[in-house]
């Protein structure tokens, strides 16, 4: 799981989604910080690097990127913490096609993106292959698959349309393109999302904690439905069905049963976010969700199900209830010797 920012607007474009990415990647991101932006001259500029905001904004020009329209990705990937070999900056996000006119972003895994890859290499230029693992991020297949979408003649959200349930997993994509240099397109099965609208500007964020700078400004904040693509443009947001042939599982939340989980893990062990996710997915989330173990796994596996803001915003419950307690704590991850994360534990 990883954290991004969207936003089209007149604000410092790069300090502004850079802020947003800090604000979010303590929870699951900060192995790589990326931005994708049009430019003034409708040209994609994308800078990227292994590390959190505050390291990659020292290594790279990043902060130096210019326009209206940009994306922004903080990277969090289980290789990569553990295999410094798959934190390089050619592997962080944004990624663009072979022409540069694309930047596409993911969050989540695609679980079949081998089999693509086997396919697609052959014709396109993979520019974050390590050949020291002999491996790409899974993430690239996508942008290369819209883009023959595309080149057949595709609008994107056609595009989207057809790529989408071709790939498996937990899937999140969002691009920008010069071809419509006022749009940030997005595809979404059911990753964290959080929209924000404002006057004559746009956001989105994987969690609501990165619209905080702005949120009292914003006319409308919400959480989209599951299985959704969107188009991004100035003050508006059109939300529309993705794939009329992917199932929502219609899960309902019992936070009583949550909560008590969290406090009791808890109790055992300070955890970070990560940690303490996976804690709850072998105990507590199918008793929470109502469902049994076996049917949560298929949940996960075959839909794609995100419990990651249900569980930052019930954790927020339980701090502000004086319950349980936040704070930073850095660690070795990948190439960062401080990669910030969050520690949570009781009071």
């Amino acid at each position: 799981m990883c954290q991004l920012v969207g936003y089209i607007g007149d604000r410092p474009i790069a300090p502004f989604i850079l802020k947003a990415l800090e604000l979010q990647e303590a929870y699951l991101g900060a192995h790589a910080t990326g931005m994708g932006v049009i430019d003034p001259k409708g040209k994609i500029q994308v800078q990227k690097a292994s590390g959190p905001v505050v390291s990659v904004k020292k290594s790279t020009s990043i902060m130096k990127l210019k326009g209206n329209v940009g994306i922004g990705h903080s990277r969090y990937s289980l290789i990569a913490r553990e295999d410094p070999r798959c934190d390089i900056d050619s592997m962080c996000h944004p990624f663009t096609n072979d022409a540069c006119d694309i930047a596409m972003m993911h969050n989540g895994d695609i679980a079949n993106f081998k089999e693509h890859w086997d396919r697609l290499k052959t014709n396109h230029k993979f520019k974050g292959y390590n050949p020291a693992v002999d491996w790409i991020t899974d993430s690239e297949v996508a942008v290369h698959m819209i883009d023959e979408e595309v080149k057949k003649g595709a609008d994107f959200d056609e595009a989207l349309r057809t790529v989408m349930p071709k790939l498996t997993g937990q899937v999140l994509l969002c691009l920008i393109t010069e071809s419509e240099p006022d749009t940030i397109w997005l595809a979404n099965r059911w990753q964290p999302c959080y929209l924000g609208i404002g006057k004559d500007e746009t956001m989105w964020v994987s969690s609501k904690v990165g619209l905080e700078p702005v949120k009292d400004e914003l006319k409308k904040i919400y959480s989209p439905p599951k299985n959704s693509l969107i188009k991004l443009t100035r003050g508006k947001a059109d939300v529309q069905v993705l794939d009329p042939n992917y199932k929502v599982a219609d899960l309902k939340l019992n936070k009583r049963i949550l909560k008590e989980g969290i406090l009791s893990i808890l109790g055992v062990s300070d955890l970070d976010f990560h940690r303490l996710w996976y804690s709850l997915d072998k105990t507590h989330w199918s008793k929470a969700y109502g469902v049994d173990q076996e049917e949560w796994k298929a949940l996960r596996r075959d839909y794609g199900v995100s419990i990651v803001n249900p569980l930052i915003e019930t954790l927020d419950e339980l701090i502000e209830a004086g319950k349980i307690e936040r704070s930073i704590d850095y660690r070795r991850e990948g190439c960062t010797a401080k990669t910030p994360r969050f520690l949570f534990s009781l009071v």
